[in-house]
């Protein structure tokens, strides 16, 4: 795997030549036939192969039904074991698609001798999401080629379960509504996943990692996050380890974790000064924190104290656990809700279109880039409120500025259209925010993302508000709009992301429909 980003060396000496990485010794292979066996603690997959490849014989009279229990019976277990939240939301965004499916051809063909029964689409639905987990559809790892074929791979078998429950439910006798709903959910599953590849940037679920540490050692670690095409981990820079023992080395390590928005700290250093400064500042800045010795570890060490990454060992000190399943169900509650929400508002979204149109020039959706989190950047889609050239004459008008700080308002703004007026004030152009929501950039709740240009002239305490996921709503916008300070908005986006609960999503999203309601937008 190339390399993702430029990477900054925060050493200010020259780096070392690359070496080669460690190699772990291969065990002997003449033990491994007198080692004590355990049931059902082989990595081999062999029998997996073979179950599904099955075919010819198996399949006469009643040998597929028990062909499928015996084949549910052995897979159903090993999901609930290799389901982590982390599936979660590409999982709900899945059969959200399929569900979606299903209800616009029972809606499209409108006859009941050729819909399914509820039985039948759940059991269809349960299929898909046990074999999409069993296929690796939600690696994050995975290539184009492999993740369609894994998708292939899951519907076939929900299709092969799907039209076996037929003989438990009323439309018993035709395989025609799932073979619709197969070729269907194959379709839109395959587009979404097109969509997202074209309009993701790649690096969007990278951990950022700086390497504290100088020399060979360092250089070696770097090279192997590199080249691992499993590794979810993007190099930041280094800091040398004379700068860790300079008097500010604290400040200088808690002022690039900031800057660069550093989720994990790997120390190369055998320095026992350097180490301890490295974990006392990673642990105050509640980053994880790994080692890397320099030895070599046995693939066969403990993997909950030593990771392998591209043939080195990382020893794990220190692991900042996030509220990974509260975050997945959030990522979940925004598909769910951008899904419908925007099927729903599709005819006023057509409307306004028209009404845009009619009013102005230029074009109907106004996209703009955004800083989201780790500030990233992203183009942001709104209804077009202003002239065309309402970017151009920015500068112009920053004399003007109502806000304090960097964040750029003027109520009456010279720039907005008649119809634009409308929709800021009922907020109807944020709607086509719900494709960003879908797409992963943003949240429906959450900081309000602001342009480049604004985020250029944060200071350094002001990075925190982008730690979190922007929202099309947020806690600043329900409870303090007209608010004109800076600070008072970031200090509320702070206070939203250390007291972040799903119920607190819930109440904001409520008070942001009667904020709607009212009219208070400006």
């Amino acid at each position: 795997m190339g390399h993702t980003a430029n990477i900054i060396d925060f050493r200010a000496v020259h780096r070392p030549k690359a070496t080669s990485a460690a190699v772990f010794a291969p065990v002997h292979a003449g033990y491994s036939d007198l080692a004590r066996l355990i049931p059902g603690t082989s990595d081999d997959l062999s029998i997996e192969k073979r179950l599904h490849g099955v075919s010819g014989p198996i399949f006469a009279g009643s040998a597929p039904l028990l062909f499928l229990s015996r084949l549910a019976a052995e897979i159903v277990p090993r999901f609930f074991k290799r389901f982590q939240a982390t599936m979660l939301p590409p999982a709900i965004l899945d059969l959200t698609l399929i569900v979606s499916v299903f209800v616009f051809e029972t809606w499209l063909l409108g006859l009941s001798r050729l819909a399914l029964s509820l039985s039948s689409v759940c059991i269809y639905i349960s299929a898909f999401l046990i074999f999409a987990v069993e296929e690796n559809l939600y690696s994050q790892q995975k290539t184009t080629m492999s993740e369609n074929g894994a998708a292939i791979r899951a519907v076939g078998w929900a299709t092969l379960f799907g039209i076996f429950s037929l003989s438990w439910s009323e439309a018993r006798g035709s395989a025609a509504p799932v073979l619709a709903l197969s070729l269907g959910s194959l379709f839109v599953l395959m587009a979404a996943r097109l969509l997202r590849r074209a309009l993701s940037p790649a690096n969007d679920h990278k951990r950022n990692v700086l390497i504290v540490g100088s020399g060979t050692r360092a250089k070696q670690i770097s090279d192997a996050i590199h080249h691992d095409p499993s590794s979810s981990r993007l190099v930041k820079g280094y800091v040398a380890e004379n700068h860790i023992r300079n008097i500010y080395g604290s400040a200088m390590l808690n002022r690039i974790a900031r800057e660069e928005f550093v989720d994990e700290i790997i120390i190369a250093s055998t320095d026992p000064g350097v180490v301890r400064i490295a974990i006392q500042e990673a642990c105050r800045n509640k980053l994880d924190v790994k080692i890397a010795p320099d030895i070599s570890i046995p693939p066969s060490g403990n993997e909950t104290v030593f990771e392998n990454v591209g043939g080195i060992a990382l020893l794990k000190i220190h692991d900042h656990r996030s509220p990974e399943c509260g975050l997945a169900l959030k990522r979940g509650l925004d598909v769910v809700l951008a899904t419908f929400g925007g099927i729903a508002l599709s005819p006023l979204l057509l409307l306004v279109a028209i009404l845009i149109k009619l009013d102005s020039s230029g074009p109907v959706f106004y996209r703009a880039t955004r800083a989201g989190r780790k500030g990233r950047q992203f183009l942001c889609y709104k209804f077009r409120t202003m002239i065309a050239e309402a970017d151009a004459v920015k500068d112009n008008l920053r004399t003007k500025n109502e806000r304090h700080g960097a964040f750029f308002k003027i109520e009456n703004d010279p720039r907005v259209t008649r119809i634009g007026r409308f929709l800021r004030k009922y907020s109807v152009d944020e709607i086509p925010q719900l494709w960003n929501v879908l797409l992963g950039h943003m949240s429906l709740v959450g900081p309000r993302p602001h342009p480049p240009d604004d985020v250029s002239l944060y200071k350094l305490q002001h990075l925190q508000r982008l730690d979190f996921v922007p929202g099309i709503t947020g806690l600043w916008q329900v409870t303090a709009r007209r608010d004109p300070s800076f600070e008072r908005s970031v200090a509320l986006d702070v206070e939203y992301i250390k007291n972040w609960n799903l119920r607190l999503d819930l109440r904001i999203l409520c008070k942001t429909i009667s904020a709607v309601l009212k009219g208070s937008g400006v």
